[in-house]
């Protein structure tokens, strides 16, 4: 049996923050071993390359603070505060821009009954609501407990659904025509059961009633429009890639890709063990897995998994001269067409190569059921381009890859929120020591820009 290694610091996980750590520890001169567990490091913004080429998994955007001057110290970052990391906006932004050069987002745009307008789900274009006969929602008082105002810190929002709130505070008339539609394709039967706190989940607004009456009357609602960013290259996986071209650097970094048989305390603090023979020892180790996952090594029961909504993703190649209705991001709320968002990757960072990297999300409520087909015949309405075989294929559009997953997003259910918070408390008391990111930080703090926080925050606690 092999010593154990004893670190600076030992990072357990393949999430974006202990890359970040990773980094920031290493810069500071550390000596460092992270453990990305057989996975390859970045998760989920690490995105796809198919045949040389890299897809986002999905609409992946960045974020740039509204605030400026000096951000706090990342070391006090509070997972538990909704949105905490906007405290450290402006962190965020240097981060990136050490990391990609950034380019903002044309508006993204929404397919409602037939006319594309700019997107009132993601962009807060809410003047669109004037063009549209729909009547306003009926007046909520502030002092209501139910009022959008009190989404991030009321009691009452702690168990209220999406459902219940969004009907209150947009109308039934509004909500049902403009964005219960998204909500149920992106959903599906947990549409019902989201909990109003955490809609930006599933990518749906939840908008204060004063706000949508003021823009359905044509006046000002005083809410600008929302933008986002993305690399000069279209793809926010290359941040990623930049992260780990940093790390590799570093000689004082080690990066092992075995998976890890082991987590337990050792003479010399937590000892992690992998399928290689390696031990590493510290006394914090931080972690970036998944509760099931902990829970396994740590040898604890494992929490039963809350299903959360299936997706499919279709990866496709499309000639940009063969679209006649182009569109950087449409959101898809016709109930008719599986598709709930086309998002092409190119448009979205001013690019016009030859073949755009396009992807097409939908939800899939069968098991087994092969959307992929179906949604390639949706792209090519949605877009405009003419559906003309050649050989085997489509003369204008190439599927390099179609992703299905059961459960691909965690819904926070009441049901979900209560397995995670029994996984936290489970990790907490086998495991006090630890730093917890990525999911194990909380609830709906797994954005690219919490994760980002997450990775300084840790790095500043262990220099």
């Amino acid at each position: 049996m092999r010593s154990p290694v004893v670190t600076d610091a030992l990072l357990v996980g393949n999430n974006l923050a202990v890359l970040v750590a990773a980094a920031e520890l290493g810069e500071a001169g550390r000596d460092v071993v992270l453990v990305t567990d057989g996975r390859p490091a970045g998760g989920h913004f690490r995105g796809r390359t198919v045949s040389g080429t890299t897809f986002d998994v999905g609409m992946v955007v960045l974020e740039r603070s509204p605030g400026s001057g000096p951000a706090p110290d990342p070391a006090g970052y509070r997972p538990e505060r909704r949105y905490d990391w906007t405290r450290f906006g402006t962190l965020v932004d240097d981060w990136l821009d050490a990391h990609a050069g950034l380019r903002c987002s044309p508006t993204p745009e929404a397919l409602v009954e037939g006319r594309r307008r700019p997107d009132h789900l993601l962009a807060d274009r809410l003047d669109v609501l004037a063009e549209l006969d729909v009547p306003p929602p009926a007046p909520l008082s502030r002092n209501d407990p139910a009022h959008a105002a009190a989404k991030t810190t009321g009691a009452a929002y702690d168990t209220l659904t999406y459902a219940e709130a969004a009907r209150l505070n947009h109308g039934p008339q509004l909500h049902g025509r403009l964005v219960e539609p998204f909500a149920d394709k992106v959903l599906g039967p947990l549409a019902g059961e989201l909990l109003a706190r955490y809609h930006r989940a599933a990518w749906l607004p939840l908008y204060w009633p004063e706000t949508l009456a003021a823009a359905c009357a044509g006046e000002a609602a005083g809410l600008p429009e929302h933008r986002f960013w993305t690399t000069e290259g279209g793809a926010v996986a290359e941040v990623v890639a930049a992260l780990e071209s940093r790390v590799a650097r570093l000689p004082n970094v080690h990066v092992s890709a075995a998976a890890v048989e082991s987590l337990a305390a050792g003479p010399a603090g937590w000892q992690v063990r992998t399928a290689d023979g390696t031990v590493v020892s510290h006394a914090r180790p931080v972690l970036g897995l998944g509760h099931d996952r902990v829970q396994h090594l740590l040898g604890l029961p494992v929490t039963a998994r809350v299903p959360g909504a299936a997706v499919v993703v279709v990866c496709c190649l499309v000639r940009g001269a063969a679209m006649t209705a182009p569109s950087p991001s449409l959101a898809v709320l016709d109930p008719a067409l599986a598709t709930y968002r086309i998002t092409d990757q190119d448009l979205m960072a001013g690019r016009d190569p030859e073949w755009h990297r396009v992807v097409v999300e939908a939800g899939s409520r069968l098991p087994g059921e092969d959307l992929g087909p179906r949604l390639v015949s949706e792209l090519c309405e949605l877009l405009g381009v003419d559906p003309v075989t050649e050989g085997e294929g489509l003369r204008d559009v190439r599927v390099l890859a179609t992703m299905t997953s059961a459960n691909g997003i965690a819904v926070p259910t009441a049901a979900a929120l209560a397995a995670d918070e029994d996984a936290r408390a489970a990790l907490a008391e086998a495991c006090p020591e630890a730093l917890p990111t990525g999911v194990l930080a909380g609830v709906g703090v797994s954005s690219l820009s919490d994760q980002v926080v997450q990775g300084l925050a840790v790095a500043a606690q262990l220099r």
